[in-house]
């Protein structure tokens, strides 16, 4: 379950721009969330435009990992993509995906 703290709360519901052509909707599971985007946008984009911030916990709680320079160069946003360790800003977004934290 995605906690309440993990969320964005003081956006509107959509962050993407409004009224761009974009490739079919798609659906993958983050955790116990079933998560929409367009297909081919990056994992991490994906997540943040449906509010979600914190992509799992560093040594530090008040840190969490989080995409941060969203170009591979920090592996901040490290994840488990259908098992597999990935870079969430490195990663686009396919239909049946299985992403957990790392």
């Amino acid at each position: 379950m995605i906690a309440r703290r993990d969320m964005l709360t003081s956006v509107a519901d959509d962050l993407r721009i409004a009224g761009m052509t974009r490739p079919a909707t798609i659906t993958f599971r983050f955790g116990d969330a079933v998560i929409e985007a367009p297909e081919g946008e990056s994992l991490a984009a994906a997540l943040i435009a449906c509010g979600i911030r914190r992509l799992g916990e560093g040594l530090d709680p008040a840190r969490p990992r989080a995409a941060l320079c969203m170009m591979g160069v920090c592996q901040q946003c490290l994840l488990r993509v259908d098992g597999r360790l990935a870079q969430a800003c490195l990663v686009p977004v396919r239909a049946g995906m299985v992403v957990t934290p790392a």
